[in-house]
């Protein structure tokens, strides 16, 4: 043992996932041994649960306490759809960071972009998710007025790369 203490380690060296930023909301990852096949590259399954990670941040920063139908009841958000599209290999104990945008809101969904670059900002991938509002009995309802609020708010916080002229 040399006598280090882990507060003088980086986080990064740490932990698998921590979030950076709330604006936009950013996460970074470290990709896992056991998320990867023999010749070291991640399965590509894993992107969705990289996505649904980023997702989960941004639903208990952005929308925790706004998911609340009209009879109070908690409202859940799956996803109706989800896309990928890949830009570089991602290898065991690499680091990427995912920041979430508002593409879209709609009556009673919402579409989200999350672009995952490494640390120095090179492209690694690109996935939109497009979450829909149901209540307890699985049915779809429309998005409550403070969670329509919080998104366009955050859209017009934070403006998707995509929005941005080329």
């Amino acid at each position: 043992m040399d006598g280090g203490s882990a507060s003088s380690a980086s986080l990064d060296d740490v932990a698998d996932e921590r979030l950076l930023s709330t604006g936009p909301v950013t996460v970074r990852r470290r990709v896992r041994w056991g998320e990867c096949d023999p010749a070291q590259v991640v399965y590509t399954p894993r992107f969705s649960d990289y996505l649904a990670a980023a997702f989960s941040w941004f639903t208990r920063i952005i929308l925790s306490d706004k998911l609340i139908a009209k009879d109070g009841t908690r409202l859940a958000t799956p996803m109706k759809a989800l896309s990928l599209e890949f830009h570089h290999t991602l290898r065991p104990d690499e680091l990427f960071d995912m920041a979430v945008y508002v593409e879209a809101v709609r009556e009673r969904a919402f579409d989200l972009l999350i672009v995952a670059q490494s640390p120095s900002g090179e492209p690694r991938f690109i996935g939109r998710l497009t979450p829909i509002a149901i209540d307890s009995s699985f049915r779809s309802v429309v998005l409550p007025g403070p969670v329509e609020e919080a998104l366009f708010t955050y859209r017009k916080s934070w403006r998707s790369p995509a929005d941005t002229p080329a």
